[in-house]
């Protein structure tokens, strides 16, 4: 893909994905989502200028001091020697020649060279075509076009085949790792996302009440309980004179002073005595709940508090307003705006997507 007109690489791709495949089940098309999100993160902390403070410019130089330790300890980076070699086919073609012939064969030797067939297979199978093979142990040796093809596949893999004014080519990878990226460009990408998580935009963190409602009154369908809910109190107390009392005092308050009130009042007058336990409960949660409003099951009495009866009104299953659902409706809006975020962000960093890519790729990333 591209993101604000730079290339994005299969190899960084696959490094990352190869990685998250080996702890748990996930297809690559699931992990692209991730992936570019994770991608313009970095571009959106640049872009808001979360590089530029005092906090950033403190960890990249501790992030650059622990690359150090690492390079010390045998870790190399991209353009350093590495274990294995850089070769390159070559199908020679006069450049006043027809290509197509050669790209088409080549093609051929790709799929060989994919299935398992050795380099040296190749060459010696045919014997009277001008093949060569030029073999390097250090990037920095290499031509730009190759070094270009090298960032597009991963460790043991090979390139498709391209033109250049030698003939046409294959690259393959034989070194232990990818060339996209280099150990350093991937810390700071990582550090720069947790920039961006740290001090996310405003537009992803914050929501009003009147959001939360009026998004909960269009998708209140979403949000029907399987089960049937009561959203009041279950009230234990000394006597049905008590509890009489007790409803007077308390049906023209909010359900959530019920507890605070009750305390109140047992302090001025013993005989609003009670224990309350508010909510809402869904059927099966609550023995009282479930045998006074649901006419199901048994209750024992609270040892003291012999009397027990409910206040508040029975929901069936669907929800009274967005609190009754409050923590999973937040959730679900927070991620909607998130997703409206990141699809605004696709369009101001221009994003380029090329999915097809992706089915092109066996899982290994070998290809």
């Amino acid at each position: 893909m591209k993101i604000d007109g730079e290339d994005i690489y299969m190899s960084e791709f696959d490094y990352f994905y190869n990685n998250v495949a080996s702890r748990m089940d996930c297809s690559r098309d699931e992990y692209f989502h991730y992936f570019l999100r994770y991608k313009m993160k970095v571009y959106d902390a640049k872009r808001l200028g979360l590089d530029k403070n005092a906090d950033y410019e403190r960890k990249i130089k501790g992030l650059e001091a622990a690359i150090r330790s690492y390079d010390n300890a045998g870790y190399v980076d991209a353009g350093k020697k590495r274990n294995g070699a850089i070769k390159l086919l070559t199908y020679r073609v006069c450049q006043n020649n027809d290509m197509s012939g050669a790209i088409a064969f080549m093609n051929g030797v790709c799929s060989k060279l994919k299935s398992g067939v050795t380099l040296q297979d190749i060459c010696d199978s045919y014997p009277e075509l001008t093949l060569q093979v030029y073999e390097s142990s250090e990037l920095k040796y290499c031509l730009g076009e190759i070094r270009s093809e090298l960032q597009k596949i991963q460790a043991g893999g090979c390139s498709s085949p391209f033109v250049s004014p030698e003939g046409v080519n294959i690259v393959l990878n034989e070194s232990n790792t990818s060339f996209g990226c280099s150990i350093s460009d991937f810390a700071v990408d990582a550090l720069l996302a947790s920039e961006w998580d740290r001090c996310r935009p405003d537009d992803c963190m914050k929501c009003s009440d009147d959001e939360l409602e009026h998004y909960f009154k269009a998708n209140k369908k979403k949000y029907m309980w399987e089960l049937p809910h009561y959203k009041g109190a279950v009230i234990h107390c000394k006597n049905k004179k008590a509890a009489s009392k007790i409803k007077k005092k308390l049906r023209k308050l909010p359900v959530e002073e019920w507890t605070e009130r009750l305390r109140y009042l047992s302090e001025e007058d013993f005989r609003y005595d009670a224990i309350v336990e508010s909510g809402l409960f869904c059927i099966g949660e609550n023995e009282y709940v479930d045998k006074l409003v649901f006419k199901c099951g048994n209750y024992n009495p609270k040892e003291g508090y012999p009397y027990t009866f409910v206040i508040g009104k029975c929901l069936d299953y669907m929800p009274g307003s967005y609190e009754d659902v409050y923590d999973v409706l937040l959730k679900d809006y927070m991620q909607e705006k998130e997703n409206r975020y990141f699809d605004e962000l696709e369009r101001k960093l221009r994003v380029e997507k090329y999915i097809d890519v992706l089915k092109t790729v066996n899982s290994s990333g070998s290809n």
